[in-house]
């Protein structure tokens, strides 16, 4: 996929799960936009070369909370930190059914299930795998981080495993 039609599919996304105007652009990953409050991944495989493939997700609680307001049409004040998981896992999940082709147009990859990490499982993954892609979107002090990782690694420190 090419860097512009990525930078569109996560904008378009936003727009129509949130209602809200907010760009997405590439950028480098910031470490700013990493302290958000909520962090998933999913994963796609196989990739050519047999290994996993994968999209990270760090969303901030404003936004979080917004999203899951918006999808499940509850005022901010009803949501659970279930209904917040499940929105972002699923605007995660959704962000990612875009990436395939941004990492190889060679066969079809699939997805796996969205996973939640705390921030700690966040990093060392972030560390461990190869990024080939960081598309932020900025608005005044809220960040959303779409990180594309061409290799998932995961460490066993990080004390998690991707469902496949």
């Amino acid at each position: 996929m090419h860097l512009y039609a990525m930078e569109e599919h996560l904008t378009k996304t936003w727009q129509m799960l949130v209602g809200e105007d907010l760009s997405f652009s590439a950028q480098a990953i910031c470490s700013q936009a990493l302290l958000a409050q909520h962090y998933f991944v999913v994963t796609l495989h196989p990739t050519p070369s047999g290994h996993l493939a994968g999209v990270g997700l760090a969303i901030a609680e404003q936004d979080a909370r917004k999203l899951t307001s918006q999808m499940f049409d509850l005022p901010e004040s009803e949501l659970s930190a279930d209904d917040i998981a499940d929105a972002c896992g699923e605007l995660c999940n959704v962000f990612a059914s875009g990436v395939p082709t941004h990492i190889t147009d060679q066969l079809t990859l699939d997805l796996g299930l969205p996973s939640r990490l705390s921030h700690a499982q966040f990093l060392l993954i972030l560390a461990a795998s190869t990024v080939s892609g960081s598309y932020i979107a900025h608005q005044q002090d809220r960040h959303i981080q779409v990180i594309i990782f061409e290799t998932l690694e995961v460490p066993a420190a990080a004390g998690w495993s991707p469902a496949t």
